[in-house]
């Protein structure tokens, strides 16, 4: 059978964007990741979700770029963790990200972003 845990997380963000007319966001998110573990697995598949803040190199003078540097983020993700050992982990995923300014600005483009994610994680 089956059981899982929750986690709380902080994530420093760090992304280049290929396509459109921003080149990169930086940013710091922190949300809930529920593991479903099966004993003796050292395979954990996870989903997780969370909100932050960050900043992106905007173009307000361009149309359909970003008004503002200032954004807000919602992450949400599904992957899978390799148990290293009790402390160590390594991830894969994918993650949907939507960064907007939730308004500061008008008009107020926003940028939806789906991807893989690759991660090591440190658990204390």
């Amino acid at each position: 059978m089956a059981a899982g845990y929750n986690q709380f997380y902080v994530s420093a963000i760090a992304e280049p964007i290929f396509r459109g007319i921003e080149n990169h966001y930086f940013g710091l998110n922190f949300g809930m990741r529920y593991n479903f573990v099966r004993p003796g697995s050292r395979l954990v598949p996870y989903i997780s979700g969370g909100v932050g803040l960050g900043w992106i190199d905007s173009h307000p003078d361009v149309p359909g770029a970003q008004g503002q540097d200032f954004t807000f983020n919602i992450l949400t993700a599904v992957g899978i963790s390799y148990k290293m050992n009790d402390h160590w982990k390594l991830n894969a995923g994918v993650l949907y990200e939507h960064l907007s300014n939730a308004g500061q600005t008008d008009p107020n483009p926003s940028l939806n972003l789906i991807g893989p994610q690759i991660g090591l994680n440190y658990s204390f």
